[in-house]
């Protein structure tokens, strides 16, 4: 009858009816964690301030933050020699900048080879463009860090801070390794411009090592971007 043909053809096109695709998904999954670790890294970001200015520790945000970071400076400490353990907390950091810029990207390769707009020859070029961009982005994390904190010495040592201020000590602390193999070299004057001559070093690797680096990661990567926000 014609009520048992309609009835038919509506159940063939409930059954053709659009559901989600696991490509879509997986650039769902992407974009989530891409944003979440942007989120983690500010937390870990936030976590390095308050031990510089001595946070109260029974404030409960600053034992909440302290719960959802402290596992993984543990982890990093536990993996780390035993004279860089103080700064378990930056590796932490770093392990996290890696894991946004890699891991959302790796989701979106699979994602174009679920969806047969690669192979696995044009996936795996891609995921060697993502561990080489990655890697770039924690240098360039790293040295930027490094030359703010050699600026910051170089302008205190001007001043002649006096070291018990807690943020003076821990800047020189950081800065300590990185300009006494240069002052060695340096004759003796009354401003000490190691950590000038230590920025220019920095700079120079920025722009003539990593800069290809990262450049040619990301002909790698192509069509593919990284997550860097």
């Amino acid at each position: 009858t014609n009520v048992d043909v309609e009835s038919r053809s509506l159940r063939l096109e409930t059954s053709k009816s659009p559901i989600p695709e696991s490509g879509s998904m997986l650039e769902f999954l992407s974009s989530v964690l891409c944003f979440g670790l942007f989120l983690y890294k500010w937390l870990i970001i936030i976590a390095v301030l308050l031990t510089w200015v001595s946070a109260d520790p029974y404030n409960p945000i600053v034992q909440w933050i302290a719960r959802v970071t402290r596992p993984l400076w543990v982890w990093c400490e536990q993996r780390m020699p035993m004279m860089l353990t103080h700064f378990s907390p930056y590796a932490a950091l770093l392990l996290v900048i890696f894991a946004q810029a890699v891991v959302p990207a790796e989701l979106r390769s699979l994602n174009l080879l679920i969806e047969g707009k690669s192979d696995s020859t044009m996936m795996l070029l891609q995921s060697g463009g993502h561990l080489l961009q990655g890697m770039a982005i924690v240098l360039q994390s790293l040295f930027f860090f490094f030359v703010i904190v050699l600026v910051i010495w170089f302008f205190l040592t001007l001043v002649n801070p006096a070291f018990n201020n807690p943020l003076v000590r821990i800047i020189h602390v950081m800065a300590d390794p990185l300009i006494t193999p240069i002052q060695r070299y340096l004759p003796r004057t009354s401003v000490d411009f190691s950590p000038l001559i230590a920025v220019i070093f920095f700079m120079m690797v920025l722009t003539f090592v990593i800069g290809p680096i990262s450049h040619y990661g990301s002909s790698l990567s192509y069509p593919i971007s990284l997550c860097v926000y």
